[in-house]
Parts: C-alpha cells; sequence; structure tokens
C-alpha cells in the first residue's frame, strides 16, 4: 500500500495541459496536494505573452478539438476544429474552475530546487526561498521548455541574425522579420507554421522577402484538413479504450496491427498531396508511426507557390551566405532554428535525477525507478495529442498513491524502464489501454 496520506500533501510542479491533468486526478482522489505553476496562468506555453512561454501569437492546435480535449471535458460547441491559443487558455481555466481545483495552484512560483529527503519524503524550495516538504513529488512542466540548438553549429562564421523559434512572437517581435531574408531551419510543425507564416499563409502576399525552409532529414507532410474535414475526423479519441476482447491479442500482435493501419493511411495521404520531394526536401527514411507528421494549413501552398523555398540541410556559413548539403546556397539576413526542445529539470541535479534530463528513463513512462516517490506526468512521445493519455496516466497515478495497486521491485522497474525521449512514440490508444490493465 502507498504511504501517502492527505496529511502529507503531494507536490506538483507545473499546471499546463499535463498538470492540470494530475490535478483533477488527485483531487478526485481525495489526495492532498500543492500544485506550482511559474507562469501568471494555467495553461503553460499556450499563455504566448509569458515569460520563457515558447508559444507564438498565430499558435493554434494541430489536433483537432475532439481528439484534444479531456475526455470529460469537451470543448464548447462554437469552438473551431483547431482552436487558438487564447480559446485554448480559456479552457484550461474553464477545466480547473469546473472540476474544483483552482485554489490548489499557485501562480508565478518557480521551483528552484527539488530534493529527496528521509523517509522518501520531498523537499521544494521555491525561487522566494520558502521551502516545504512533501510526502511525493509529480513533475509536469512539459517537454518544450528548453530550447534545442544545433550541436554542432554549422561550420563556417553567419553575418546576419539568429534566433530560436522558441523566442520568436511575431513577424515583428523578437526581430523584424519583415522585408528580410529568412531561413527556417527544421521541418516539424512548428518550422512549417513559422516558414508559412512569414511566407503570407495560404495565399500570400509574403511578409519577409524571401522564406527559405532548410531540413537535414524528412518528414511526412500533411494539411490538418483533407477533403474538407480535419485529418483525425475518423480517429478516436486518444484515451478511448480498446474493446475487451482486444486484450487477448498478444502485444505484438496489436502494434504490427497498428503498424499497418498507420502506414496504410499515411501512404494513402501522401500520394494524394505530395511527397517531400515534391518541394525539394527530404523525404522521411521511417515508417510513419515513427514520428508524429508535420501538420500545417497553409504550408504546402506555400511551397507550391514559391513563397516558401525548399532546400537540405545546411553545411556551412559564409558571411550572410548559407551553403546547403547540395551545394546551393542563399543570401540570408536571418536564420531561424526551429530545431525543437530537449528534456529538461532544472530543480533537479544530475545526482538526483541519477542522469542527463535528455536520458531519464521511467518505469511505466511515469515512475522513476531509483527515486522513492518521484512521478513524471506528460514526458510520453505520441502520435495523437498528448493531453488525454497525461490524464490517463493521472489517473495510473492516482490510484497508485490510493494504494488500488502495488509497484513491482525496483529492479523490475528499472529493466522495463523506457528511456522517454528517445523511445518510439507509443500508438495511444494501446497505450492507455495498457495503463488502465495495471489497475481495472
Amino acid at each position: 500500500m502507498s504511504d501517502i496520506t492527505t496529511d502529507h500533501p503531494i507536490a506538483l510542479i507545473g499546471a499546463g495541459p499535463s498538470g492540470l491533468a494530475a490535478c483533477k486526478a488527485l483531487h478526485e482522489a481525495g489526495l492532498a496536494f500543492a500544485c506550482f505553476e511559474a507562469g501568471p496562468t494555467v495553461g503553460g506555453i499556450w499563455n504566448v505573452e509569458a515569460e520563457r512561454s515558447g508559444g507564438y501569437r498565430s499558435l493554434e492546435t494541430n489536433t483537432s478539438k475532439p481528439k484534444m480535449a479531456y475526455s470529460d471535458f469537451p470543448f464548447p460547441d462554437d469552438a473551431p476544429d483547431f482552436p487558438d491559443h487564447r480559446a485554448m487558455l480559456r479552457y484550461f481555466e474553464a477545466y480547473a474552475e469546473h472540476f474544483g481545483f483552482r485554489d490548489r495552484i499557485q501562480l508565478d512560483t518557480p521551483v528552484e530546487a527539488a530534493e529527496p529527503i528521509e523517509g522518501g519524503a520531498w523537499r521544494l524550495r521555491s525561487a522566494d526561498g520558502h521551502e516545504r516538504n512533501f510526502s511525493a513529488c509529480v513533475v509536469a512542466t512539459g517537454q518544450y521548455g528548453t530550447p534545442r540548438w544545433p550541436d554542432p553549429m554549422p561550420p563556417g562564421s553567419f553575418a546576419g541574425r539568429q534566433l530560436h523559434a522558441f523566442d520568436y512572437l511575431d513577424p515583428t517581435t523578437p526581430i523584424d522579420l519583415r522585408g528580410q531574408r529568412v531561413v527556417v531551419v527544421g521541418l516539424g510543425s512548428t518550422a512549417a507554421e513559422l516558414a508559412t507564416e512569414l511566407g503570407g499563409g495560404k495565399a500570400g502576399p509574403s511578409i519577409a522577402k524571401e522564406v527559405t525552409i532548410s531540413a537535414r532529414s524528412g518528414r511526412w507532410i500533411l494539411p490538418k484538413r483533407l477533403n474538407g474535414l480535419p485529418l483525425d475526423n475518423n480517429t478516436p479519441h486518444p484515451g478511448t479504450p480498446l474493446p475487451k476482447a482486444a486484450r487477448w491479442i498478444p502485444e505484438a500482435a496489436k502494434k504490427k496491427l497498428m503498424q499497418t493501419f498507420i502506414s496504410k493511411a499515411f501512404g494513402g495521404m501522401a500520394e494524394q498531396v505530395g511527397k517531400p520531394e515534391t518541394w525539394n526536401l527530404p523525404n522521411p527514411a521511417f515508417p510513419p508511426y515513427e514520428e508524429r507528421p508535420t501538420l500545417s494549413d497553409g504550408f504546402i501552398d506555400a511551397l507550391e507557390a514559391g513563397r516558401v523555398r525548399g532546400r537540405p540541410g545546411i553545411s556551412r556559413f559564409d558571411g550572410k551566405q548559407v551553403i546547403f548539403s547540395d551545394d546551393s546556397s542563399v543570401e540570408a539576413d536571418v536564420v531561424m532554428w526551429a530545431t525543437g526542445y530537449r528534456l529538461a529539470f532544472p530543480f533537479f541535479s544530475q545526482q538526483v535525477l541519477g542522469c542527463e534530463a535528455p536520458d531519464l528513463a521511467l518505469y511505466r513512462r511515469i515512475v522513476h525507478p531509483q527515486q522513492k516517490n518521484l512521478y513524471f506526468i506528460g514526458y510520453t512521445r505520441v502520435l495523437c495529442s498528448l493531453w488525454p493519455i497525461s490524464e490517463v496516466q493521472s489517473v495510473w497515478l492516482a490510484k497508485l498513491l490510493s494504494g488500488a495497486f502495488e509497484l513491482p521491485p525496483r529492479e523490475r522497474m528499472q529493466a522495463e524502464a523506457i528511456e522517454v525521449a528517445r523511445a518510439l512514440p507509443v500508438f495511444c490508444n494501446l497505450h492507455a489501454s495498457m495503463l488502465r490493465e495495471d489497475f481495472e
């Protein structure tokens, strides 16, 4: 049985989408907790005006509202298929108020340090120096807080300006990109959307003078809508459990079925919209179930109209010349690195975490296998929207802390731990069903 009681509150770090799911699950289980959020509102990166958000002012979801919503809190009927950041903030605030845990969240309270103390408890110190002890520590600070820059950088020296997409707010902030020659590096959804915005969206005219998107490796590129409907229109909600009869199918066979289904579905879509090589971008060298696709309305239109031009990876810089791996080159004023993010937990020392943050391995993608009473929510790579999976993870954790089931021995947890930043994305409904089997 768990040694967590309502007399010893649980510390929860982060009130973004995954942290809110954890708040609700702990609250409904009757477990006392205190949630600490560094920003001025709930919602994490969706408050794009907050310091260190990483969001941008044109940000909207790339998963449709029915497949992104928490399982018991649908979006308003009049919300668009793909809500923008303002609608998302309203949704998260309404969620916290509706389920009655808003008063458990302390805003503008960055956690500066978290360390284990005697008896499996945890001591947290906030940025104002205040310390408090807790019976467990749950981390839900998200995967997009620390920009990843190329390492090493391409050789040579670039004479223009550089920024990471994390710092981009709009075409004039923090750098005025109007009339500039811009190279966007990366081929994820953020890179595609920012290149599209600078290239004038679906129809133009361009905001930047020239926009080039450079990609070292390929991705599957799809619009958010196909034939007038959201791309995920015919998929189940990620948290929907599999039929009970499916439990009898061996795990390997279920994964193989999902791989086959996704490969055929994506293959058909790619034939309809075109392959990346059509726009002078590298084709993906992996099957579509190994990486979330690049989803963006208007990106393909901008590529086909020539308002965004594709190029392979950068091989070197020479003044304002950006030279690519195929020996083509462009003159550029600004290079924007949309090269993703790396896991970082600045409140943990490496000794506490037991590894560098990007090497973190977790049992069930939730439990630290060596540190007692240390848990993580929302660090699973997915092909679907993450939040419904965080919701199931949170229920799993609340059941564990309530004593509904017990963890296996630490040796087994260590052997079965998954490196969360490097593992292949989970098949969402399979993964949700697997977690439920632990406590149902």
